[in-house]
């Protein structure tokens, strides 16, 4: 029989392979969050209020602006009562967790970042026509700033209360929630506004979707991600 000594004797002679990792300094401490994480119902009652404090503002801004005279009117009633069912339910599926707890994939938000300007431009081009003469440069330039201004507590609202709530494509997520925030900025102008001239309705009105969109996804790209 083999001695065990034998069997041992040139255990030494074998380099460590993990001799290099002796050299390392050692990984510096973990600190502990800032702040304690919400619990699930905490952030949901923080979403909802967010939401309605954002719904509260368009409302606000719309009734000091003025409602437009002809906002009864099928041709305007119609496409608004559109968009607001598109915020619901676009907001339900980026903010809803599906089966298991899991967030909607990124497919499902990519199409909800498409189908948002696609609805609005549809919407639009069924409602709106060409002006007979061109609108003043001033007349673009006050919806613009209306709109965006409807638009701006809704996107601040909405980086506040889900910084560090993204699990997966934070970008992606942002730019869909964003878009759905320009997308209640347009209900809010289109209350308004009583142009219908499509350059106008498109561009000026429609300018918080493209604003939303972008800059949902630089907030979701830096402070999204769980």
């Amino acid at each position: 029989m083999t001695d065990e000594r034998d069997l041992l004797e040139g255990l030494e002679d074998i380099p460590d392979p993990a001799a290099h990792l002796a050299g390392r300094p050692p990984p510096p401490p973990m600190a502990a969050p800032a702040e304690p994480s919400l619990t699930r119902p905490a952030r949901e009652r923080r979403v909802v209020s967010a939401i309605l404090a954002g719904l509260a503002w368009v409302l606000l801004l719309t009734w000091i602006a003025g409602f437009r005279a002809d906002i009864g009117s099928p041709r305007v009633a119609i496409p608004l009562a559109l968009w607001v069912l598109l915020s619901g339910l676009g907001l339900r599926l980026a903010l809803t967790p599906r089966a298991r707890g899991l967030p909607a994939g990124v497919r499902a938000l990519q199409a909800l970042v498409a189908v948002v300007p696609v609805g609005f431009l549809a919407a639009a081009v069924a409602t709106s026509g060409l002006a007979d003469g061109s609108l003043s440069l001033m007349a673009h330039l006050r919806c613009s700033a209306i709109a965006l201004g409807m638009a701006l507590l809704p996107l601040a609202l909405a980086a506040l209360v889900l910084r560090r709530s993204f699990l997966s494509a934070p970008a992606w997520r942002g730019a869909a929630i964003g878009a759905l925030c320009g997308l209640g900025a347009v209900i809010g102008i289109q209350a308004h506004c009583s142009y219908d001239d499509l350059v106008h309705v498109t561009f000026a009105h429609g300018l918080p979707i493209a604003a939303g969109a972008l800059l949902g996804a630089a907030a979701g790209a830096l402070r999204g991600r769980a």
